[in-house]
């Protein structure tokens, strides 16, 4: 083997390791708030990240979300009385409700850590909407 097919397979394999890593780094019980366009938190959840194949429109591998408690002041801004699911691809972790098909409502960032940031968005047929923040931290 030349060393530039070597150095891009030992790349790839970097690559699928971290995001095996990243899979089962989501221990325990989270912290999850979600904001409006303001930065005003409407929901937060306290969830764990589990292995259990979750039902989804959407390709690819996700795995249920397991709520423990919430509390929100509008229950239409954020489907907390959908089942969600969750998955890690390239270092970024979606959180979503992916049952309802073309009429998905995620939250997506980078998997930093300890904690995640990033967008709360809709995303269908028609093209995606921003709809807010949040923010995922593991409990303590």
């Amino acid at each position: 083997m030349t060393k530039l097919p070597l150095a891009a397979s030992i790349v790839v394999a970097s690559l699928l390791f971290c995001s095996a890593v990243f899979a089962s780094d989501l221990p325990g019980r989270w912290n999850l708030s979600v904001e409006n366009p303001d930065h005003k938190v409407v929901t937060t959840l306290k969830v764990e990240f589990t292995d259990r194949k979750a039902t989804s429109c959407m390709g690819g591998e996700w795995k249920a979300l397991k709520i423990i408690s919430l509390t929100t002041q509008d229950k239409h801004f954020f489907p907390v009385s959908d089942p969600l699911s969750y998955r890690i691809e390239n270092g970024k972790l979606t959180i979503g409700r992916n049952e309802i098909c073309d009429a998905y409502l995620w939250l997506k960032g980078p998997l930093i850590g300890a904690s995640v940031e990033g967008a709360y968005f809709s995303l269908g047929l028609e093209g995606s909407t921003p709809l807010g923040y949040f923010n995922l931290n593991q409990a303590r």
